[in-house]
């Protein structure tokens, strides 16, 4: 199908912004780096692309299983990096995004890709905004992680931890809303605000997570091991999207 085309030159663009921006680490030369911005944009605009040929085909938004909200954070990973690339100055951004995006992306091709008809719990409006701010608030993370593990690597965590920090927050942010709307839609769709379902429980400890790595930088814990936390808290990040639905079952077991 042409949508599998594209999404496989998405693929291809984000792996060459990642695989410049890991030669200006290996030879000593930033001027690589700099071609990972329009690979990037090239990745995203495919990736864009990609999921309106599949929007068409469903005739609804992408967004009803894992693979669908896998690429829709994916297609949320490079506006986030844009944005805090713009914003701090700083290209490690656009190649931890082309890091993370390079990872999504093998994901995504390893997840089962069948369309399937909408469960009546998906029929509702806060879709839309539950799937988008969540998995905006997982880009974010993913960011976080990425660029921590750089600066950590680099040894230069105490350098980038603005930029740490405002990615945490960001993610902070999102995953409230996410929480927020998805209680709402859940006593729409159960009759209940929380059910303790493994994926609400999970969701919990990671905002959880967060807010303590959150907190303790305030207490003073900056620099390295304020990045050892943030990719710490990921883990949670990786247990909620991936671990609750292949080894707990639930009511969310079709995300």
């Amino acid at each position: 199908m042409a949508e599998g085309i594209i999404l496989n030159a998405a693929f291809f663009f984000s792996l060459a912004a990642a695989g410049t921006g890991a030669a200006a680490y290996v030879f000593r030369r930033p001027l690589f780096s700099k071609t990972a911005p329009p690979a990037m944009a090239l990745s995203w605009i495919a990736l864009t692309a990609g999921m309106l040929l599949l929007w068409t085909r469903l005739g609804r938004p992408p967004l009803s299983n894992q693979y669908e909200s896998l690429l829709t954070m994916l297609w949320l990973v490079f506006p986030l990096a844009f944005y805090f690339y713009r914003s701090t100055g700083k290209p490690e951004t656009i190649t931890s995004a082309a890091l993370v995006s390079s990872i999504l992306f093998g994901a995504a091709s390893l997840l089962d890709k069948t369309a399937r008809p909408l469960m009546p719990a998906l029929r509702s409006d806060w879709l839309i905004l539950h799937v988008l701010s969540s998995m905006a608030a997982y880009a974010a993370f993913a960011l976080a992680a990425a660029a921590a593990a750089r600066a950590l690597l680099k040894k230069q965590a105490e350098v980038f931890e603005s930029l740490l920090a405002r990615l945490a927050k960001a993610g902070f942010a999102l995953l409230t809303l996410g929480i927020i709307t998805g209680s709402v839609w859940a006593n729409t769709a159960w009759g209940a605000w929380w059910s303790w379902d493994p994926k609400e429980t999970w969701s919990l400890l990671t905002w959880l997570g967060y807010a303590a790595a959150l907190h303790l930088r305030k207490k003073g814990w900056r620099g390295h091991r304020f990045a050892i936390l943030l990719i710490a808290c990921f883990t949670l990040v990786l247990f909620t999207y991936f671990g609750v639905n292949f080894l707990l079952s639930g009511m969310h077991s079709y995300a």
